[in-house]
């Protein structure tokens, strides 16, 4: 790596942090050469001074597909299942009319669903899900609802049966209907989100991994504001909130409350 290429690397580094809120640290920029290199192979940009170019003019095609590139997108179906009955428990000791759930970095769609299967499983059908990712390319995906075998490896057999028709060798479609259950939307959760509603429940796992302290603050609050007064955030099993808003409780492993 030479030291232009530091150079540049540190800055297209430095531009993702302010506008995703991923920390990028110099330890990793072996790896976000390799994910540029991709992207620039397969977009057909010439360099990484060519790239930085295209990202600091604003152009915001490139910077959609930046994103597409560097993000990663390892999930699957019943990721963390604990946490599904955890929410399941809840909704039957809050007993209400209509449940409105947030399923951030959602990334193709496998938490949303699994979240889905889970409550009509259980004969719960009064919620409806707002799905929201940065990256439009898995929105898509999710979208299609299409998915290879690898990603259902840990759903049980009559669940699959259920929800899902294999498509071709290797690949299930899912069952359309649980879109009616589901609203998709491109967010940032840089961005200062405000929903109309606040949420009974939000889940936001597996991605505060990506952020520094600063950014997870950021995010934390911005998804404790569109809470509800007694409503819970899910966070994934291999975070850890080392600065704790005062209005959370943890309830459980990665389960917060908030309180006022």
């Amino acid at each position: 790596m030479t030291d232009y290429s530091l150079e540049l690397l540190t800055a297209i580094s430095s531009l993702v942090y302010r506008n995703f809120g991923i920390c990028i640290p110099p330890g990793k920029f072996s790896r976000l050469e390799l994910k540029l290199e991709r992207m620039m192979q397969q977009e057909g940009v010439q360099g990484l001074d060519d790239l930085y170019a295209l990202l600091i003019s604003g152009n915001q095609e490139c910077m959609n597909k930046l994103v597409r590139y560097i993000t990663t997108c390892h999930t699957y179906f019943f990721r963390e299942p604990e946490h599904f009955r955890l929410l399941v428990s809840s909704m039957r000791h809050r007993p209400q009319k209509r449940y409105l759930i947030w399923c951030a970095a959602c990334s193709t769609g496998e938490e949303p669903y699994s979240i889905t299967m889970t409550l009509l499983d259980e004969g719960i059908q009064n919620f409806h899900i707002i799905a929201s990712d940065l990256n439009k390319k898995v929105l898509e995906q999710f979208n299609r609802g299409v998915y290879h075998e690898n990603r259902l490896a840990q759903m049980p057999p009559v669940t699959r049966l259920r929800y899902f028709t294999r498509s071709g060798e290797s690949y299930y479609t899912i069952n359309h209907t649980l879109r009616d259950y589901i609203s998709i939307k491109n967010l940032n959760l840089m961005d200062t989100l405000r929903f109309p509603e606040q949420f009974d429940y939000v889940f936001c796992r597996n991605v505060l991994i990506y952020f520094d302290e600063r950014s997870r603050r950021r995010t934390v609050d911005m998804l404790v504001r569109n809470l509800k007064i007694g409503g819970s955030l899910f966070i994934g099993h291999a975070e850890v909130l080392l600065w704790q808003p005062e209005n959370l409780k943890k309830l459980a492993s990665s389960v917060y409350r908030r309180l006022f």
